[in-house]
């Protein structure tokens, strides 16, 4: 008995000594916040470890957590699992991003021809540098595309936190400016030359020129030029050089020593020296010297001396010393001149009209007129000896003989029509002919030396003459007083 109490004292003993009894800590699992602004850019985790063995965080619970919040876009799954494997507890961090829009790309003009251009003299074949050619000329046709103008996009929308889409910002239109002769196509996307002419960078913009000026003498600093519309020389054509206007060409100076072609009229204020010229109009200078002249309309300046000129229209020596002394003119129309000739007897001669050209066309049409005439005489013949052999063989022709029938029917046909033709050809020719007899020279002075010839008649001029005219009178060319 007394063990048993002695027992109960010392446990009473020591659980008094060991003091009153610990509760169990309670279990926490580990959980997460989520906060994000009010605009849906952004999202911030915040995770709170497990205690005393509660669950730890898992992506599911994350997911979970963020399809609570409505989070479904620009989610970092990255981040989150960094969050998870290293324990990033108490820290917060961005774990979702708004997707950005891409903003619309803004409007330009894509130009197809350069600003500024580098010349460079061309190369023959030979590899030999050509210094007069330096393609300084950027020709442009009616319609042809300057430049394209490329349209702003609209850009694609983003989206943030919670798949809302986020508007991007449109793209602006491109600044357009349109030079001289130069027009924006209906659809916008355009920039078009709006006539013939050369392209040239200007303030901002290509211009279209219809016009080449050239504000010097055309030498080496400009190369030849090669132009289909109207060029404008301020200065001279230098020696050597090459001009070629698709219409008229104007030089403010002189020529020397060039080739000039215009597809219009050419006007020089100074001479034409020692130059080709061919020119689809007129052709007028203050004097032309050692040069040849080819013209489709007139020809006029204050002398010609040594030159060989051809021209469908009037020539005239304009001034009261218009001269013309020495070389060849041939001139379609009439002649006029102050002075034709000189003191010296200078062999000059003058061709005015083309009735040579017209009488053998006339001649021509007269043979060819009697050809058809005896074509003609054999059908009829011909035809004749058929209807009699058809009568004596009882109305019947061998085959041979109905094919001879309709071939000289065919000639007979043919060469009345042919006859018909040259006779009125002859007619015409005859008619201008009569009205080339009009046709004359007129000059205050004739010298011996001085040959003429109208249409197909010719003058040798033996002694001076005054005030006079020479013209064609009762089919001879004669010197009458003016």
């Amino acid at each position: 008995m007394s063990d048993e109490i002695m027992n109960n004292t010392t446990e009473k003993a020591a659980a008094a000594a060991a003091g009153p009894k610990m509760e169990k800590p309670p279990v926490i699992d580990g959980r997460v916040d989520i906060t994000f602004d009010n605009s849906g850019m952004l999202a911030n985790m915040i995770m709170f470890p497990p205690q005393n063995g509660g669950r730890p965080i898992t992506m599911e619970l994350v997911a979970e957590c963020l399809a609570s919040k409505g989070i479904v876009a620009g989610i970092d799954e990255f981040d989150i699992r960094d969050m998870l494997d290293n324990q990033v507890y108490e820290s917060f961090v961005c774990i979702a991003r708004a997707i950005p829009p891409k903003n619309g790309a803004n409007g330009y003009v894509d130009y197809k021809y350069e600003k500024t251009r580098v010349i460079q003299p061309k190369k023959d074949e030979f590899g030999v540098t050509n210094y007069r050619e330096l393609d300084t000329i950027l020709q442009i046709r009616r319609g042809d595309i300057i430049a394209d103008i490329i349209p702003p996009t609209e850009g694609e929308p983003g989206l943030n936190i919670f798949g809302e889409p986020i508007p991007p910002e449109p793209g602006k239109p491109a600044k357009v400016t349109v030079g001289k002769n130069s027009v924006i196509t209906a659809d916008s996307l355009h920039i078009i030359a709006a006539c013939d002419g050369h392209i040239k960078y200007g303030v901002g913009c290509f211009n279209v020129e219809d016009t080449v000026v050239v504000h010097s003498d055309l030498d080496l600093t400009v190369g030849n030029i090669d132009f289909f519309g109207d060029v404008h020389i301020k200065g001279n054509v230098m020696e050597g050089f090459s001009v070629k206007a698709g219409k008229n060409l104007k030089v403010d100076g002189s020529i020397y020593s060039s080739d000039i072609t215009a597809g219009g009229s050419v006007t020089v204020a100074g001479g034409i020296i020692s130059s080709t010229v061919n020119a689809e109009g007129n052709v007028t200078a203050d004097f032309f010297h050692n040069s040849n002249i080819t013209a489709k309309g007139a020809v006029s300046g204050k002398e010609f001396a040594f030159c060989e000129v051809f021209c469908y229209g009037e020539l005239k020596a304009i001034g009261k010393n218009g001269t013309i002394v020495g070389g060849k003119i041939t001139a379609m129309r009439d002649v006029t001149a102050n002075v034709i000739g000189s003191e010296k007897y200078t062999q000059t001669l003058i061709s005015i009209g083309d009735g040579s050209v017209t009488f053998a066309r006339k001649k021509k049409a007269e043979n060819e007129l009697e050809q058809y005439q005896e074509r003609l005489e054999n059908a009829i013949r011909n035809l004749e000896y058929l209807k009699h052999r058809k009568s004596v063989q009882a109305g019947l022709l061998s085959d041979e003989q109905q094919k001879q029938m309709k071939l000289e029917t065919q000639n007979k046909l043919f060469s009345t029509l042919k006859k018909k033709e040259l006779s009125l050809l002859i007619e015409q020719l005859d008619e201008e002919l009569k009205n080339k007899d009009n046709l004359s020279a007129t000059c205050t002075r004739l010298y011996p030396g001085a040959k003429f010839c109208i249409n197909f008649l010719t003058l040798e001029i033996t002694q001076v003459y005054s005030k006079s005219r020479v013209t064609v009178v009762d089919d001879q060319i004669v010197v009458i007083p003016n």
